[in-house]
């Protein structure tokens, strides 16, 4: 029997029906391609526009990927212009990103591989509208920026990396099992005086301690250099629990005289989970491993309850995340036009980048894949 013909469709919403068919796409891939993350994102880019790009065979969805056309990026982390100052300049023309607005990841998102043209014809299509032909695949692993760049013909760039920690066996034992001895070592120390310190977590839902947990997570956020109040970090978890339909699990971490000092939020999508936000009072905060009690230990007692088999920590802190298991992803940027950057000064700055990284890490802690050292 001969395959179903393709046929794109580009959608302003998704039903129910495309969420679920999106959302079995998304789960192999990464949370941040998922619907619930999908439609934060929304609310995050009030000012564009959002393009669901969807392929189908026949009933069935075989590939998607949304499009976010802005006028100007609301994260610093996906503005072209100030990640690439020598790329080509858009003026004042709206900016195309592709798959994501936010989050730290992008990709096609392909059950049939016979969708990957159609898909990207689409992409290029949007962008030949709205960006003179320049969109941005931002965030990309190695394996998807390999697909995308013989695409366009460009060398992509090193943005940074994603930590992702995996899970061997069943349960907590097997995790530091799979470890070396100093970094096993480093672990039970963090335990026992997490122990120690009379700490206790409790689980609970962001719909119910959103207003509890802004000013934690503002406090956080200053701490390492972002602007951010107590009320914008409200209203960004308000917003995320109702995006992601209050589906985020919520440990606090709650001192003596039962006050939070802390409190870490994760998601599972597919066989992982991921630490999506976490926040402290560092002023009541003991500061006896209850970082890595929120944002790790916690998470993989529960990654591994519920069946997941990697714990997925985002970017930076590479040093910190490697002592406790995590393997490092480069993640890459690429263009969907072949001149937006010079080939020679590519090479240059993925050279400079990658030395930044290797520099916080061991060798084996940098997984290089797909020849994508060979951008460097």
């Amino acid at each position: 029997m001969s395959a179903e013909p393709l046929r794109v469709e580009i959608l302003d919403r998704l039903d129910e029906n495309d969420r679920r068919a999106w959302d079995q796409l998304a789960a192999p891939k990464s949370f941040y391609a998922g619907t619930r993350w999908l439609e934060f994102q929304r609310e995050q880019e009030q000012g564009g526009r959002v393009h669901h790009v969807c392929v189908r065979s026949g009933d069935r969805l075989v590939g998607a990927v949304a499009v976010f056309v802005v006028d100007r990026p609301s994260s610093g982390n996906y503005h072209p212009g100030k990640l690439f100052p020598d790329a080509a300049d858009q003026g004042d023309r709206p900016v195309t990103l592709v798959g994501s607005s936010r989050g730290f990841y992008s990709g096609p998102l392909l059950s049939d591989d016979r969708a990957l043209e159609p898909l990207l014809d689409a992409v290029q299509d949007i962008a030949d509208t709205h960006s003179d032909g320049l969109a941005w695949w931002l965030y990309a692993t190695s394996a998807d920026a390999a697909l995308l760049a013989r695409r366009s013909g460009v060398t992509p760039r090193l943005l940074n990396g994603e930590c992702v920690i995996p899970l061997p066996g069943s349960g907590f034992e097997d995790y530091l099992e799979g470890l070396i001895s100093s970094r096993r070592k480093r672990i039970r120390r963090d335990l026992r005086e997490f122990e120690s310190a009379g700490l206790r977590l409790s689980r609970a839902r962001l719909s119910d301690e959103y207003q509890r947990c802004g000013a934690l997570l503002a406090a956080t956020q200053q701490k390492y250099g972002v602007q951010a109040s107590a009320d914008a970090m409200t209203l960004w978890l308000e917003q995320l629990s109702r995006a992601a339909r209050d589906t985020g699990r919520l440990h606090l971490c709650m001192n003596a005289e039962e006050q939070p000092i802390g409190f870490s939020l994760i998601f599972i999508e597919g066989q992982t989970t991921y630490t999506r936000a976490i926040g402290f009072d560092y002023e009541r905060a003991p500061h006896v491993g209850e970082y890595f009690q929120l944002s790790c230990y916690q998470p993989i007692r529960d990654a591994y309850a519920d069946g997941a088999t990697a714990l997925h920590l985002g970017a930076g802190a590479y040093q910190a995340k490697a002592r406790r298991g995590a393997v490092v992803h480069p993640m890459w940027a690429v263009p969907t036009r072949p001149g937006a950057w010079d080939a020679t000064a590519t090479k240059a700055y993925n050279t400079g980048q990658a030395e930044a990284l290797r520099a916080e890490l061991p060798g084996e802690d940098l997984e290089w894949t797909h020849d994508s050292e060979g951008w460097l």
